[in-house]
């Protein structure tokens, strides 16, 4: 398969270096972590939040002691807070799970059966896997104005004749984990929903390195997760 770079869209902001304010995370003393992509080291303040809780540690939303009731409010406030952070509306829900991968896979698990999902070459696998056979997989677009096009097309294409019972969901990538391109999620959101379709944005890639607003870019679900956003490990949302 061949993958078209696109040059002219704008590279993804980095993590700061040693020399411009760097993150306070965790880690190796005088040693360089070359693996950011797949899990960032968790931020000290998350840690010190983390272990904060740990003396009053007891069982969530089953239990009535004092341990279980202050437990149980500290994970609903960081349901509300990951929800504010992301910019969820008033009817959007906060899931918890364990990475984008598990958020994706239950919301495919969700989609019913005969449900044509359409996806697009480029996605991260966790975005592609997961979803029905005989769903719609457009190639890899030249530029973002193609991608634009390409699912204009795709979903005039499956309305024609008739509408679907059920809306189409429009899975799409914030930002490449192989090229770091970044995609025009609100467009496609335009596009999405004009044909009656869902979008959902793995944003994985794309909330370490800029605001992810579900109002602005008007998207219904959006999965990311923790241990990319220095957050401690097996943490993940799904919200729609």
């Amino acid at each position: 398969m061949s993958v078209t770079l696109v040059p002219s869209l704008p590279s993804l902001p980095t993590v700061p270096s040693a020399t411009s304010a760097p993150l306070d995370v965790l880690g190796v003393p005088d040693e360089t972590n070359l693996d950011y992509a797949a899990s960032a080291p968790c931020a000290r303040a998350a840690a010190d939040a983390v272990a904060e809780l740990l003396p009053w540690y007891a069982s969530v939303h089953r239990g009535a002691g004092a341990l279980s009731r202050r437990c149980t409010l500290a994970y609903e406030q960081a349901r509300q807070t990951i929800g504010d952070f992301f910019g969820a509306r008033a009817d959007d829900h906060v899931i918890f799970t364990r990475n984008t991968t598990d958020a994706l896979n239950l919301l495919a698990r969700a989609v019913p059966a005969g449900t044509t999902v359409v996806t697009n070459a480029s996605e991260h696998h966790a975005n592609l896997l997961p979803w029905p056979r005989g769903s719609v997989r457009l190639p890899v677009p030249a530029d973002p104005d193609g991608a634009v096009r390409d699912l204009a097309a795709a979903l005039t294409e499956l309305r024609r004749g008739s509408s679907p019972a059920l809306p189409v969901p429009v899975a799409v990538t914030g930002a490449s984990n192989v090229t770091g391109e970044r995609w025009p999620v609100a467009e496609l959101a335009r596009v999405a929903h004009r044909h009656g379709a869902r979008i959902v944005l793995d944003a994985a890639q794309l909330a370490p390195h800029a605001p992810v607003d579900l109002l602005t870019l008007d998207v219904d679900y959006l999965a990311v997760s923790g241990h990319k956003l220095y957050a401690p490990f097996g943490a993940g949302v799904l919200i729609g």
